[in-house]
């Protein structure tokens, strides 16, 4: 995904768009953006025209425009202290979060994800899911990424599942060269780097049972 001005996706990405994946839309979903005037914070204008385009293409997804410098109380209660960020609402139980923007790599999972979220279909196996739901503790889960990283799209999408079926599991994306200090503050120098309630973290892809098993760690040392 290029920025080319006026538009930032071609009318054959739309389409793909609209037959691919907006087709399988069921319920409604709610893109929750949370936007900066700050002159800083480069990408948030490219980021609402992005969210504009996609959600234009149809009526299952509304998108809802926050300011962080004006609607403090709303997002304090959403959980969020920068920006710019994205929250997914839907079926979903738990929070499931993208800080900065979702592009190159991280964009068709990003879509995915807005997917899964209507549909409910979380693709997790069963004996998967049943160790998830027994989760019942407070679980924050950052994810840092950057756009060109071929691994990080399914680690985080691997996240959002989880976020999906337990309302304890917050699942955050961070586009680690847009947020530095934030990268710095969690010693992210490849990625994926996952932080699970700041006590847990490690470099790389894993699958979902060694992700259960570091959430348990992480319970443990509470």
């Amino acid at each position: 995904m290029k920025y080319m001005g006026s538009r930032l996706l071609k009318d054959e990405d739309l389409e793909i768009l609209k037959q691919d994946y907006w087709s399988r839309l069921e319920n409604e979903v709610e893109i929750i953006y949370i936007n900066s005037r700050e002159p800083i914070c480069q990408y948030c204008p490219v980021i609402k025209q992005l969210y504009r385009e996609i959600t234009s293409l149809t009526d299952k997804i509304k998108f809802i425009e926050l300011f962080l410098e004006d609607d403090h109380d709303i997002i304090e209660k959403l959980g969020v202290k920068y920006a710019p960020a994205t929250i997914l609402r839907g079926l979903n139980k738990g929070w499931i979060k993208f800080y900065g923007i979702p592009a190159g790599n991280e964009f068709p999972s990003f879509i995915e994800a807005i997917v899964m979220v209507s549909t409910g279909e979380d693709g997790l196996p069963d004996y998967v899911k049943g160790e998830i739901t027994r989760i019942d503790k407070s679980i924050n889960i950052k994810t840092f990424v950057t756009p060109s990283c071929p691994y990080c799209p399914k680690m985080v999408y691997t996240t959002y599942q989880f976020a999906m079926v337990n309302e304890f599991i917050e699942a955050e994306a961070w586009e680690s060269l847009e947020f530095p200090d934030i990268s710095a503050y969690y010693d992210v120098y490849a990625v994926p780097k996952v932080v699970i309630n700041d006590k847990i973290s490690w470099e790389g892809l894993v699958p979902p049972e060694y992700l259960i098993e570091k959430i348990r760690e992480a319970i443990r040392e509470e």
